[in-house]
């Protein structure tokens, strides 16, 4: 099998590895630290990509879709089941091949049609545009979805960084500062009920390092569009800003078999809850699912910064 191509953005400060073949995978993101070039992410190995390390693009879902059935004006749909947990999970562009349109050191922009491909998991037709944009400790990484069916699509976006929990051996373990009023109840991922109030392991409102909260949990009630994760030790300070349209973030901290955290953090901007089609369908408000009307487009962006603590 030949090896993948990728591309890379890379200025002095940020350096960033995907596959364009590959849903634009990242294979690994780094930044330069103590004269030497450090993971931020837990990169990932080999070919394939699995579900975990690097970070992906998740479209035109995020997370769980129960049995792959939804929903949607009267109608009802099925999509190809792909996790062990019989749901569909995480959408069907991240391990299609995009068409690149541009590729720099600086810049970077592809294209995925959904029509170009006859087994494309959702049941609506629809454009999506990735574009990243590196300015010195800044990484801007947008994603537009256009409809490009004859009739209204349900639709939902969101991106998978798998961070480190310690950027060097100096890092007792990692800060991760949600403002999030509120979080979902659930049973294995799936929603039971509307959001309640944060508490216990769930308030990351407060600056504490994450232990081992065994994390997989949809927040929402946001009251700042910045999630901040602090590398004390290390002297670093990631910032993810969202745009208003994701309403939603998702923190997955599994902790291993022996109770004991394992070495990386998902931090999910997501426009909507978990299973949200089905929950639109049911008459939930503020699940975050976007109706997109025939030839209407959708736009999300996010900001990842890294930057000194100490403001050396």
């Amino acid at each position: 099998m030949p090896a993948l191509k990728t591309h890379s953005l890379r200025n002095d400060r940020l350096e960033l590895t995907l596959s364009p073949e590959n849903g634009c995978y990242w294979r690994a993101l780094r930044i330069f630290l103590d004269g030497q070039w450090i993971p931020l992410l837990k990169p990932l190995e080999g070919e394939a990509p699995p579900f975990h390390f690097g970070s992906y693009v998740m479209a035109p879902w995020s997370n769980r879709v129960v049995q792959g059935v939804f929903e949607f004006e009267g109608e009802r749909y099925r999509l190809r089941k792909n996790f062990f947990d019989d749901t569909a999970i995480h959408g069907d562009v991240r391990n299609r091949s995009w068409e690149v349109r541009k590729a720099t050191l600086e810049a970077f922009e592809a294209v995925l049609d959904s029509r170009r491909f006859q087994d494309f998991n959702f049941p609506f037709r629809l454009v999506f545009q990735h574009k990243l944009e590196l300015h010195d400790s800044r990484l801007l990484m947008s994603l537009v979805i256009e409809n490009v069916d004859q009739r209204p699509a349900p639709v939902g976006m969101g991106f998978h960084p798998f961070f480190k929990r310690r950027l060097t051996n100096r890092d007792q373990d990692v800060v991760v500062l949600l403002a999030a009023n509120q979080v979902y109840p659930d049973e294995k991922c799936i929603p039971t009920g509307p959001a309640v109030a944060v508490g216990g392991k769930t308030d990351l409102r407060s600056k504490r390092f994450l232990g081992n909260p065994n994390l997989d949990h949809c927040f929402t009630g946001l009251t700042n569009q910045v999630v901040r994760l602090l590398y004390l030790g290390s002297d670093r300070e990631v910032q993810i800003k969202m745009d208003p349209i994701f309403t939603h973030v998702v923190v997955y901290a599994p902790n291993d078999l022996y109770g004991r955290a394992k070495d990386f953090v998902a931090v999910e901007p997501v426009t909507h809850v978990n299973n949200g089609f089905n929950f639109l369908a049911r008459g939930w408000q503020g699940t975050g699912v976007k109706i997109l009307k025939p030839r209407e487009k959708w736009e999300g962006i996010c900001e990842l910064s890294v930057t000194n603590l100490s403001g050396r």
